[in-house]
């Protein structure tokens, strides 16, 4: 079997543009978001340019249980994970720093740290059983700029950068990269 990528937030943006770019290297997939039909015409696309063999997984990535069942479903063969793209994410809200409103920082944090790290909790094992596999985790250039108006949503990447940095020193004795 090729090998295998799992792309969060796929059905769009960056998430589409990396499954485009992974199907070029004959990957195959596992494709997540909350939309069905956008993930559909995706795995549409990619058979018909690159013939990849392609599985949709879409469930809200905040829900840690219907992560969790979501692989533990996989046929045995699609649990070897070699790369792990966590993009899903999203800066809904733009306030000044005095004006955020704190579910609006709590829901940025959820989406765009913890589910990433849930993500990370629920495939480590199995990367780590095979001493082998990358986290790819997508940021933002607002973790070195820091823009007004951006508090949540820096605030949650930055959070991300953090668990990345340490991550990369923890991983190095499973040979898992990020």
């Amino acid at each position: 079997m090729a090998k295998i990528a799992f792309i969060t937030g796929a059905s769009s943006g960056i998430g589409a543009a990396c499954a485009r770019k992974f199907a070029q290297g004959g990957y195959t997939f596992l494709l997540n978001a909350r939309s069905s039909d956008k993930l559909q015409a995706l795995k549409t696309e990619l058979e018909m340019a690159y013939g990849t063999d392609i599985l949709l997984l879409p469930f809200d990535v905040r829900d840690r249980q219907a992560a969790a069942s979501a692989l533990q479903s996989l046929p045995e063969p699609y649990k070897a994970i070699d790369v792990l793209v966590n993009n899903a994410g999203a800066n809904t809200k733009k306030d000044k720093i005095v004006d955020i409103h704190l579910d609006d920082l709590r829901y940025m944090f959820e989406l765009n740290c913890v589910s990433s790290l849930g993500m990370i909790q629920e495939i480590y094992p199995l990367m780590a059983e095979r001493k082998s596999g990358l986290f790819v985790n997508i940021l933002s250039s607002c973790c070195l700029f820091n823009n007004p108006m951006t508090g949540s949503y820096s605030a949650s990447k930055d959070a991300m950068e953090g668990i990345s940095k340490i991550l990369t020193k923890e991983a190095k004795a499973d040979h898992i990269g990020v």
